[in-house]
């Protein structure tokens, strides 16, 4: 659950720092609610620099398991002889309460969509006890990424530090011979 929050925001910094002036915000470009989704409060939080900073490398740190465990889970559908597009289709339905009769899906793709879910649920598992480790080993609590993670969603000032922070990363790296991308 938190993995998909990351990603967004991970996304979101990565976006940020391709431009050198910060992006205009327009109605449009406000997410669109879940209507199911309780209201979020607004946080108000203190972060050092230093702190941003390990959350960002944690969430970079993250993010590469994440594509992998992305791959892998792309290559159980195939395997199990299934499209990507038509698990999704499934799931997406699944999840909106929809039945198997009124998703037209036959007992045979559902019965693929059922073993590459448990397979895919198990991924899930190793990908959150892999974010409860790099947490660990960074020295943060699941509760204060969480808020760090809130934050950065609400406070563009917050934002923006973190986007800076990423850029001038990416500049370094840059500079650095032999550095690898």
């Amino acid at each position: 659950m938190y993995r998909f929050i990351t990603i967004i925001l991970f996304a979101a910094l990565m976006f940020g720092c391709e431009s050198d002036s910060p992006p205009e915000q327009t109605a449009t470009d406000q997410p669109m609610q879940d209507p199911f989704q309780q209201e979020q409060e607004m946080v108000d939080v203190d972060v050092s620099d230093e702190e941003l900073e390990l959350f960002i490398d944690v969430t970079v740190e993250f993010q590469e398991g994440q594509m992998a465990a992305q791959q892998e889970m792309i290559g159980i559908v195939e395997d199990e002889g299934m499209s990507v597009d038509s698990f999704n289709e499934i799931a997406q339905g699944m999840h909106m309460g929809q039945t198997q009769d009124e998703l037209d899906v036959s007992d045979s793709d559902m019965e693929k969509y059922n073993a590459i879910a448990e397979l895919i649920d198990e991924i899930e598992r190793e990908l959150d006890s892999e974010m409860e480790e790099i947490l660990a080993e960074a020295g943060m609590s699941m509760d204060r990424f969480q808020e760090i993670n809130m934050a950065l969603q609400q406070d563009q000032e917050l934002l923006q530090r973190a986007q800076e922070m990423m850029q001038g990363a990416m500049m370094q790296q840059e500079q650095t011979p032999g550095a690898e991308y």
